[in-house]
């Protein structure tokens, strides 16, 4: 069975990507700034599970509104949590990801017509200049996504936050929202190549508000962070399968 679910697993991977991530493409190109490609966005997070036989169950998404000024922070436990949240969000998700990720063919080509948000890592100036572009596009309407860890957790267990998202949030003055991923890890563990069959979750929890917050709260913010995001995790993998 294992066998016969990583080969649909990566037949669902090559469909969603290569037609999904197109028709989102397509979607953008003719729309420009509608989001009428988000549905199309959807179908490509649900065309992954499905090929997995995987099934997604949510909790909290009803208190997400259209165009709020918002950052969701989740753990992140395997690559298939971006499509994770973006089959079960909906509302339009924005990510903040890696320069870099945008060169992949389609993929990146969908991101940029979206208005996915690049942050340039490669020196501390661009870095900086690229979070207070982002900090303005958020504060004049998007609701973005970020993993505060900065990469996967290899064993599960909430890894050291990175504080530029924590800055990004206090430069825009909007809240974060707590968001945990439950089970992605036992679909596609880091490291593996092979797609298993299982149950996710994904709860929303509690917004934390950063208005009036300053650079000397920052660490008091992550830690209260952390712990609505421990408190989502746990909730979602409670969630009925």
């Amino acid at each position: 069975m294992a066998y016969l679910t990583t080969i649909t697993g990566y037949i669902g991977l090559c469909i969603a990507n290569c037609v999904f991530a197109l028709l989102v493409f397509v979607f953008a190109v003719f729309e420009r700034r509608g989001t009428l490609w988000w549905p199309m966005a959807r179908m490509w997070g649900k065309t992954i599970y499905a090929g997995a036989f995987s099934t997604i169950s949510t909790q909290g998404f009803e208190g997400l509104k259209w165009g709020q000024p918002a950052i969701l922070m989740a753990n992140h436990e395997s690559y298939l949590d971006v499509p994770a949240l973006i089959a079960s969000c909906p509302i339009p998700l924005r990510f903040v990801a890696r320069r870099e990720v945008f060169k992949v063919p389609i993929m990146g080509q969908a991101m940029w017509m979206t208005g996915q948000i690049s942050i340039d890592r490669s020196d501390r100036e661009k870095s900086i200049q690229s979070l207070k572009a982002a900090a303005s596009r958020i504060a004049n309407g998007c609701t973005v996504i970020m993993f505060p860890e900065g990469t996967r957790s290899a064993d599960g267990e909430l890894r050291e936050f990175k504080k530029g998202g924590f800055m990004l949030a206090i430069e825009a003055g909007v809240p974060i929202i707590p968001v945990g991923l439950s089970g992605t890890r036992d679909v596609v563990p880091r490291g593996s190549s092979q797609f298993h069959s299982a149950s996710v979750g994904v709860c929303v929890g509690p917004a934390i508000e950063t208005r009036d917050l300053t650079v000397e709260d920052r660490d008091a913010l992550m830690e209260r962070v952390r712990a609505g995001i421990l408190v989502a995790r746990e909730e979602a993998s409670l969630l009925p399968r």
